[in-house]
C-alpha cells in the first residue's frame, strides 16, 4: 500500500507541470490576439517588443524540471538551430520560475546550445498565461498571435505556420510591386552598367 501511495504521488508530480490546478477563469493569450508589451534579459542583452517589430517571433515557456518540456526539448533545440540565424524570425526560450544558473547547468548536462531567458518570479510568462508548460505563442510581423501550442511543441505546425506567414508576406510585396497603381517612376542617379575604362 504504501509503495502505491508513492506511486500516485510520483505520477501526479510529473504531471504537475502541465496540469496545473486551473482557477475559475483561467488566463491565456489565444490565437487573434496582440503581443503584451514586455522586456527581458540575459547576459546577451535585453529584448523588448520594438525588437520583434516586422519579424516573425516564436515564444516558448518551458521549465526543465517539467518532464514534458524535457521531452520537448529535441525538438525546441531543432527549431532553435533552424531559425536562430534568420533575421526575419525570433526565437524567445523563456524558463519559468528558474534562474539563469539552474538552466545553464541543466543544459549542459544535457549538451543543448541555446540561448535563453530566465524569468523565475513569471513576471513575463504571467502577460501570456497562468498555468501549464511547455507553451508557445507564434506571432506574425504585426504582433498578432498567429499560433498557440500548450503542454507540446509541434515543429511541424509551427514551421507550417512560419512558412505560411512568409508566403502572405511576400504576396503582398509582389501583389503591390505588380499594381499599376502601386508603380512608381524609378530615377537613376548613376550609370547602369560599368565599362572598364580605357
Amino acid at each position: 500500500m504504501k509503495y502505491l501511495l508513492f506511486y500516485i504521488i510520483s505520477l501526479l508530480s510529473l504531471t504537475a507541470c502541465i496540469r496545473e490546478d486551473l482557477p475559475a477563469g483561467s488566463f491565456a493569450l489565444e490565437e487573434g490576439g496582440v503581443l503584451p508589451e514586455f522586456s527581458i534579459s540575459n547576459p546577451y542583452g535585453t529584448v523588448s517588443n520594438k525588437d520583434l517589430e516586422n519579424k516573425s517571433t516564436l515564444i516558448i515557456f518551458f521549465s526543465t524540471t517539467c518532464s514534458d518540456c524535457r521531452k520537448a526539448f529535441p525538438d525546441i533545440s531543432a527549431l532553435y538551430n533552424v531559425y536562430k540565424d534568420d533575421p526575419s524570425v525570433c526565437v524567445l526560450l523563456i524558463a519559468r520560475d528558474e534562474t539563469e544558473e539552474q538552466v545553464t547547468a541543466y543544459f549542459r548536462e544535457h549538451q543543448y546550445d541555446m540561448k535563453f531567458f530566465a524569468d523565475p518570479d513569471r513576471k513575463v510568462y504571467s502577460l501570456f498565461a497562468d498555468s501549464a508548460i511547455p507553451r508557445v505563442f507564434l506571432a506574425g510581423k504585426d504582433g498578432t498571435i498567429i499560433l498557440t501550442q500548450t503542454e507540446k511543441v509541434d515543429t511541424e505546425e509551427i514551421k507550417a505556420a512560419i512558412s505560411k506567414q512568409r508566403a502572405q508576406t511576400s504576396f503582398v510585396t509582389c501583389a503591390l510591386l505588380s499594381h499599376p497603381r502601386m508603380m512608381l517612376p524609378l530615377q537613376f542617379t548613376g550609370p547602369l552598367f560599368f565599362a572598364p575604362a580605357g
